[in-house]
């Protein structure tokens, strides 16, 4: 029966991206069920040039903390990043019930901050066992990746924001397929072990007065890229705190009248365009 439901998913899946291929009429934004080794499904948001793909493009997960995908900053950033050439992927690699996740307007303060401070700790606890069942969730994606003939699978990127920061770190040393690595603001509890001679190129992004992981640990991992001769870019911005190159006020904003929003993500395309030599749209 498994062996079935699979042939049927992999069915569907090439024919709905045998139709965004010709049509120039598609959703730029679709969800998507994400098959995991082992068996399961993880959940997962895919966002494509709103100017069309030409050609297989570099594939790029974004992953976010536990609940985040519901966080609409995430979504304007991923549509941004896929403008530029890319073909993205929005995950919560902890899998965590979306059913249980504050909503996008009710997960910074009040009981949704509650909220999210409960998950977080369910899921910290689960990491303090095992990381596995974690990095797994990143292998299904690049899986996934790897599947889509709108994407080239030789130019992969793995993004972290906060803990999934930490696991780019770790899953990148055991996949080489992973041609880069954007670390957004990591750093301990849960760093999970890495191998610096192992890494491939690494973006390093982290405010200076970061409330939930101290600077000193992208200042850390610095040193440790430096020492070992690795390929590296670092930006530690002052006055800066967690999530500060996605946040924005949904009502009053968008994300580039904020400079440091505007500086970073500049950076950030610079790097994915020098690592993977992929041509601006």
């Amino acid at each position: 029966m498994r062996v079935a439901l699979n042939i049927v998913g992999r069915v569907v899946f090439f024919l709905t991206a045998f139709v965004l291929l010709v049509s120039q009429s598609f959703a730029f934004t679709y969800r998507a069920e994400i098959p995991l080794p082992g068996g399961g499904y993880l959940p997962g948001y895919c966002f494509l040039p709103r100017h069309g793909v030409k050609a297989p493009i570099p594939g790029v997960i974004v992953g976010v903390g536990v609940g985040s995908t519901k966080i609409l900053q995430y979504h304007a950033y991923c549509q941004d990043l896929a403008d530029q050439n890319f073909f993205v992927v929005l995950i919560d690699p902890s899998n965590y019930p979306e059913s249980l996740a504050p909503g996008p307007f009710s997960w910074e303060k009040g009981p949704g901050r509650v909220v999210g401070d409960i998950n977080q700790a369910v899921v910290a606890g689960k990491l303090a066992v095992t990381s596995k069942w974690y990095l797994n969730s990143i292998r299904g994606t690049v899986d996934y990746l790897c599947r889509c003939p709108m994407v080239d699978r030789t130019r992969l990127v793995l993004t972290g924001h906060s803990q999934p920061a930490n696991a780019a770190l770790t899953y990148a040393c055991q996949d080489r397929r992973i041609k880069a690595i954007v670390w957004n603001y990591g750093g301990s509890p849960w760093v999970m072990p890495y191998e610096p001679l192992r890494l491939p190129p690494v973006l390093i992004f982290h405010g200076d007065t970061d409330e939930v992981y101290d600077v000193k640990y992208a200042r850390q991992l610095i040193l440790e890229l430096h020492t070992h001769a690795r390929d590296y870019e670092a930006y530690i911005y002052p006055h800066q705190k967690h999530m500060f190159n996605i946040l924005f006020n949904l009502q009053t904003e968008n994300r580039f009248m904020k400079p440091v929003i505007v500086d970073s993500f500049r950076r950030l395309i610079a790097f994915l365009h020098r690592v993977l030599q992929n041509p601006c749209p």
